[in-house]
């Protein structure tokens, strides 16, 4: 039962790795670092991100419950 949790908390770690790296810059520059990040919902760029992200935090969630059930049963 371990083993099968340790693999699977594997796989996890593997996809977080590849779904955080392959998000887009979430930076704005120096217009971030002054306060002025509103442009980007008035010229119609989404705020949450996406459905990346949506994934990523499936990801993460799916992740810590994996973890904690290696916990669990070891």
């Amino acid at each position: 039962m371990t083993t099968f949790f340790t693999i699977l908390l594997f796989i996890f770690a593997i996809s977080l790795i590849i779904l955080v790296l392959i998000q887009p810059d979430r930076s704005r520059g120096m217009s971030g670092a002054l306060g002025t990040g509103a442009s980007n919902t008035v010229f119609g760029v989404s705020p949450d991100g996406g459905p990346l992200v949506k994934i990523t935090e499936v990801v993460a969630a799916l992740f810590i419950v994996t973890a904690l059930l290696l916990y669990i049963f070891s």
